[in-house]
């Protein structure tokens, strides 16, 4: 009995707790003092869930109502689309076969028409292509452009005919650009510098192959319907440029580069070759030694070159019994005089003498022989650099793009190229450098030979007395 007390308190206390969680917003919470309070809370918290639950359960049912209500709606709505949908439907279909049959009846109608249609607007349109690059366009504007699109739009509908007047001003665009590719104009036109300035500036254009302002040569920039120098002029062909503006009538000397569509594309792809100083640039640090050698070689040569000659002279004076400034035959004559002995003794004098002088007359002679040895073997070193480097692109890059081998080719032509324009005018120099001190030596030896001779005659003389 005391058991079943127990289970029946807690039975009562738990649901009491759960009421007073759910409830406790709806009746304030209170506490038993007795078993009969106790009883009496747990009847009111069954009473207030039951209530609890009808109210849910009503308001479900009015939920569930509205929901049916759009559904019904939304069905309703639905139903009424498809069937406009349906109606529009059948309306294209009508429509598009009623078009289908019109068009077939214009195409009858229109007979040869329509094949003029068509050719209009393939004349048009090719024609304002080529009036989009032509170097014409900076003369005659854009205009015309804007007509021939407009033309082979219109055409291209089929709805409309050509009116005479469009026929007319598309003959006479056609006329126009063809006398223009056989005249030479000048006119005034917008060009364009390398900088971004615009100017108004006298133009003459040659056919349809160049145009030019003084002293340089444009091309035609479609997007700005003006005329542009090109970044890089050609130099040696600048000068017709001014003999044109110069004469208006006769002939000319001009350098024209028909090639390309519209001409100009050579003379484009020339002036973007690099030139020589530029191509010096891939020789890298080989080929820039290669150019110091080069120049030291030249100071070398300007300085001994200039030495030999001062000496050369001096000694011919010397020779010639004038009176000149220390110079190598000055000083062996000295040594002649100071040694009045015998014709051996003398003879060794000179020979010492000369000794001393060719080591001044030859100095550094030697180092413009060694520049010309070792130029071509440095562009030997170049070569091999570069093709190191061009089988290392092919490594990583394939065969594919030439441009990724490029820059190692060039490298190994351009020192070779280098180390043979070292080479080779070091060798001449070389070579007049030591034709020359020769020639100095042989007159410095002509007269100690004949010193000696001279003693010897004096010495048989008077041994003879």
């Amino acid at each position: 009995m005391k058991n079943l007390f127990i289970k029946i308190l807690l039975g009562a206390i738990l649901s009491f707790s759960s009421f007073a969680l759910v409830g406790q917003e709806e009746a304030p919470q209170s506490q038993a003092l007795t078993l009969d309070e106790l009883l009496e809370l747990v009847k009111a918290g069954k009473f207030a869930e039951n209530e609890e639950a009808t109210k849910r359960e009503n308001r479900f049912n009015k939920e569930k109502n509205r929901q049916q209500t759009l559904l019904a709606n939304a069905k309703a709505e639905r139903a009424k689309l498809e069937a406009i949908a349906t109606s529009l439907e059948a309306t294209f279909e009508a429509n598009d076969a009623k078009l289908n049959l019109l068009e077939d009846q214009l195409k009858t109608r229109l007979g040869s028409l329509y094949e003029t249609f068509g050719h209009l607007q393939g004349v048009a349109s090719d024609t304002e292509d080529y009036f989009k690059t032509a170097i014409t366009s900076g003369q005659f504007g854009k205009d015309r452009e804007v007509f021939l699109k407009d033309l082979a739009k219109k055409m291209g509908e089929g709805v409309s005919v050509a009116t005479i007047e469009e026929i007319e001003q598309l003959w006479y665009e056609l006329s126009r650009e063809l006398v223009a590719s056989g005249s030479v104009e000048r006119f005034e036109a917008t060009v364009i510098d390398n900088d971004g300035e615009s100017s108004i500036e006298d133009v003459v254009r040659i056919g349809n192959f160049n145009a030019v302002a003084e002293g340089q040569y444009l091309t035609y920039l479609s997007k700005r319907g003006a005329y542009e120098t090109l970044p890089k002029q050609p130099g040696r062909y600048l000068d017709g440029t001014y003999d044109i503006f110069d004469e208006d009538s006769g002939f000319v000397q001009f350098a024209v580069d028909p090639t390309g569509p519209q001409g100009g594309a050579l003379l484009v792809n020339l002036i973007s070759l690099p030139s020589f100083f530029e191509q010096i640039q891939y020789g890298r640090i080989t080929g820039y030694t290669i150019i110091l050698l080069f120049f030291i070689a030249i100071g070398v040569f300007g300085w001994r070159f200039y030495a030999l000659f001062t000496i050369n002279g001096n000694v011919k004076k010397q020779a010639a019994g004038e009176s000149a400034v220390d110079n190598p035959l000055s000083r062996i004559f000295s040594v002649a005089d100071q040694n009045k002995t015998d014709t051996e003794t003398l003879e060794l004098k000179l020979a010492e003498q000369i000794l001393i002088e060719r080591a001044e007359i030859d100095q550094y002679i030697w180092v413009v022989r060694l520049i010309a040895v070792i130029s071509p073997l440095l562009g030997l070193f170049g070569t091999i650099i570069g093709m190191i480097n061009t089988f290392q692109a092919i490594t990583l890059f394939g065969t594919g793009d030439p441009k990724t081998m490029a820059g190692g080719i060039s490298e190994a032509l351009v020192t070779t190229m280098l180390g043979l324009m070292c080479a080779i005018p070091a060798t001449f120099m070389a070579a007049a450098l030591s034709n020359y001190s020769k020639g100095i030596l042989a007159v410095l030896e002509e007269q100690s030979t004949g010193m000696v001779a001279a003693r010897a005659e004096e010495t048989n003389s008077g041994e003879a007395l």
